[in-house]
């Protein structure tokens, strides 16, 4: 009695192993899979994560009509500070063909331009640019300590320029 147990049970074991070849064959085989689930929907990231803006300050409603206004950058990753300089981050206003002259601070993840005057305008107001240099421009880029360039378009790769408009009103 006890050897019809042994046989029952390699049967039944034998009987599970083929019904679930038989299911991998029928249902998980690559030809009978939906297009969607053919390939993974996260591509996998080559490398290290290059830098980017995380935040911008103040909204663009509140600087609307300060005509002084400090601009913050909070990035999400610590900086080389010494990349971050007048050459890689200029502010321009619509109303002047020179750059805004003003007070660049940078610290490990926040960098702050305070102009030394009233932003440039004309009697409408005035479209204040902010960029940040990602890529090569012979003065120089933004890159953070490990050495990678900023990406400032937010393609997912280093290197790009990051654009931010304010507008200010009269």
């Amino acid at each position: 009695m006890h050897g019809k147990r042994n046989w029952s049970k390699i049967l039944l074991g034998a009987f599970a192993g083929v019904a679930f070849l038989y299911i991998i064959k029928k249902y998980i085989h690559r030809r009978s899979l939906p297009a969607a689930l053919t390939s993974l929907p996260v591509s996998f990231k080559h490398g290290p994560t290059p830098p980017k803006v995380k935040a911008i300050y103040p909204d663009r409603q509140t600087f609307a009509y300060r005509c002084d206004s400090p601009i913050w950058i909070e990035f999400d990753m610590p900086m080389n500070n010494a990349t971050i300089t007048e050459d890689t981050v200029i502010v321009k206003s619509s109303a002047s063909p020179e750059p805004v002259d003003g007070f660049l601070d940078a610290g490990s993840r926040m960098l702050m331009f305070r102009p030394y005057n009233e932003y440039p305008m004309d009697e409408y107001g005035a479209e204040i640019t902010i960029t940040l240099l990602g890529s090569e421009t012979g003065s120089g880029f933004i890159m953070d300590e490990r050495g990678i360039a900023l990406d400032g378009d937010k393609d997912g790769k280093a290197g790009g320029d990051f654009v931010y408009t304010y507008r200010i009103v009269r």
